[in-house]
């Protein structure tokens, strides 16, 4: 036990002191911290904060007789929007003031109030300015068409008031999901299921390229003759697995500090309406035993290779099933109760997104969380012990990668050594 805890020890202080990690932490948390505070740096590089900002230009060529709507139109102040009557020309000579930078956008209105037609012409860089004008265009209708009918303040709120419309479950105790619970539940899913792929990606890809470096430098059969490679093998888990831990922490403290200095009160909003804290627990326990079941397999496919060099070539299964796993989340976030979703979230190597995906979006009863925790936990124990016998022979092995021929030689002599 006690050069379980020295490999522990070891692995994670040879992490911690690398310059490659103190200085990739180091940049994440500073950009972490800048973009807590995005909108206060922008307010400092922009010169014209206290100088309105001026209105896009809008040549109009009116086509319809409404008097009373083209003068509403031209006098029309909110938005970001200065209409203009456009009288030079028809929607040809508009457009070719356009392309001399006198106007930036034509609009084009024919017809009467009840067949009213617009035709916006306009870089199409950007669709949501062609709505907002079309918002400003049914506004003006809107208010032409109840002033000609005579609406008074009444009967003008009778028409707009919105119908106070709610949802509860048939069940006494059941729950009803709301398009605003929908939509905070999908981001925190979203957010967290590629989290957990990332966590998986690069810590397995550390742990493996750990094993391959003291491989190559020779140092393994120094380690190998003091040291249990089993023990060694799950020390090295553990410890870089402690030092992603170190990693994760600074950047949550320089997102909370930058937080503290912008003062925004978003994080609040967050924890409060946003992110469900029934479902962090599940993260976390997800992540780790994510984290164990990829680390045994990235370990033994490290222990597997005698260069650096070929641990991208080793480790590409376990990438490919992370990625699926991580394409399939994304996909489902829009069927979660898809029932090829529900059969791959057993599978234990998909089990930490797709689980959670499933509990985030849907209801999924208690006995199907124990039951596919179960799986992945008795899946976690059996594939560590195996990779440990594979880890076990493949840390004596040297030569060009075979993953067939290796796994076999290595699970061979692994059931030699003792």
């Amino acid at each position: 036990m006690n050069n379980f805890w020295i490999t522990v020890t070891h692995t994670a202080s040879k992490r911690l002191k690398s310059k490659a990690f103190i200085w990739s932490t180091a940049i994440i948390s500073i950009i972490v911290f800048a973009l807590m505070n995005l909108g206060t740096i922008i307010d400092l590089f922009s010169g014209d904060d206290d100088k309105e900002q001026e209105k896009t230009m809008v040549a109009v060529v009116m086509e319809t007789e409404h008097e009373e709507f083209a003068e509403m139109l031209f006098s029309h102040e909110t938005g970001e929007f200065f209409y203009v009557n456009y009288t030079d020309g028809d929607i040809e000579s508009a457009r070719l003031e356009v392309e001399n930078n006198d106007y930036e956008f034509v609009l084009g209105l024919s017809g009467d109030l009840l067949n009213l037609e617009a035709t916006l012409y306009g870089p199409g860089t950007d669709f949501r300015l062609g709505q907002q004008i079309r918002l400003d265009i049914q506004r003006v209708k809107e208010t032409v068409v109840t002033n000609e009918l005579g609406l008074n303040e009444a009967e003008l709120a009778m028409i707009y008031s919105p119908v106070q419309f709610s949802e509860l479950p048939l069940a006494e105790n059941g729950d009803v999901r709301t398009e605003e619970s929908h939509m905070q539940s999908y981001w925190m899913v979203y957010a967290l299921v590629f989290v957990i792929y990332m966590i998986i990606i690069l810590f397995g890809s550390m742990i493996a390229t750990e094993v391959a470096t003291e491989k190559s430098s020779r140092v393994m059969e120094l380690i190998v003759s003091s040291v249990n490679p089993v023990t060694q093998m799950f020390g090295k888990i553990i410890g870089i697995g402690l030092s992603g831990f170190v990693n994760i922490g600074a950047i949550l403290l320089a997102a909370y500090l930058g937080y503290l200095v912008s003062g925004e009160q978003f994080l609040d909003t967050m924890l409060g309406d946003v992110i469900d804290m029934s479902l962090i627990g599940y993260a976390i326990l997800l992540i780790l035993l994510g984290y164990l079941l990829y680390g045994g397999v990235a370990a033994m496919l490290g222990a597997l290779v005698s260069r650096a060099e070929e641990v991208n070539q080793a480790i590409q299964p376990l990438v490919f099933l992370a990625m699926i796993a991580l394409f399939v989340s994304m996909f489902g976030l829009n069927v979660p109760d898809a029932t090829f979703i529900q059969v791959l979230s057993y599978i234990p190597f998909f089990t930490p997104q797709l689980l959670f995906l499933r509990m985030g979006m849907t209801a999924v009863p208690a006995w199907e969380i124990i039951l596919i925790l179960s799986i992945l936990v008795v899946s976690v124990i059996l594939i560590n012990i195996f990779a440990a016998r594979i880890y076990k022979g493949g840390v004596l092995m040297y030569g060009k990668f075979s993953f067939k021929e290796g796994l076999k030689q290595a699970f061979t002599l692994g059931k030699k050594e003792k």
